[in-house]
């Protein structure tokens, strides 16, 4: 018997006003892989707290095959923590991981800086700015297995990666 393929959907869509309509129009785009999507606020309660949150979401992310994770820039120009949590605890766990942006650009081109003294970017502050033609963080970028421009193409990827 063949059991179908369980994909953990991590984004900041959880944070949207109509989160749970954003996340069964995933989870539809999964079953049309033939995939199972899990929602990180499938089966939650709506009035529990942070930690109850953390151990569903962990929980989630075990009983899964594969991970799609939107990336897109939150609040700045950067993936959202929990996201970013999330990708790196899948990545722990040895769990594929398909990422999606809305903003496919490097990195270092979201983020004001320029070239300093050390032929290094440098942002406002005199931070040091990655530049290696990223769109993530290195270590978030180099714990996906690829990145796409829509979820569509994410969870197409992680199927064809599980089939």
């Amino acid at each position: 018997m063949h059991t179908a393929k369980r994909v953990y959907l991590a984004g900041p869509t959880v944070f949207l006003p109509n989160a749970l309509n954003e996340g069964n129009v995933l989870k539809k785009v999964c079953a049309e892989h033939g995939l199972i999507g899990v929602f990180p606020l499938d089966e939650l309660e709506s009035d529990v707290g942070a930690q109850r949150i953390f151990e569903h979401n962990v929980s989630c992310l075990r009983g899964c095959d594969v991970v799609v994770a939107d990336v897109s820039p939150f609040r700045g120009p950067h993936v959202d923590d929990g996201t970013a949590f999330e990708i790196g605890f899948a990545n722990a766990i040895a769990l594929p991981i398909f990422a999606y942006s809305r903003d496919i650009r490097p990195l270092a081109r979201r983020i004001s800086a320029k070239r300093g003294p050390d032929r290094r970017l440098r942002d406002e502050q005199e931070l040091e700015v990655e530049d290696f033609g990223l769109n993530q963080n290195l270590m978030i970028s180099c714990a996906i297995a690829g990145l796409f421009d829509s979820a569509a193409e994410a969870i197409r990827a992680a199927a064809r990666k599980l089939s």
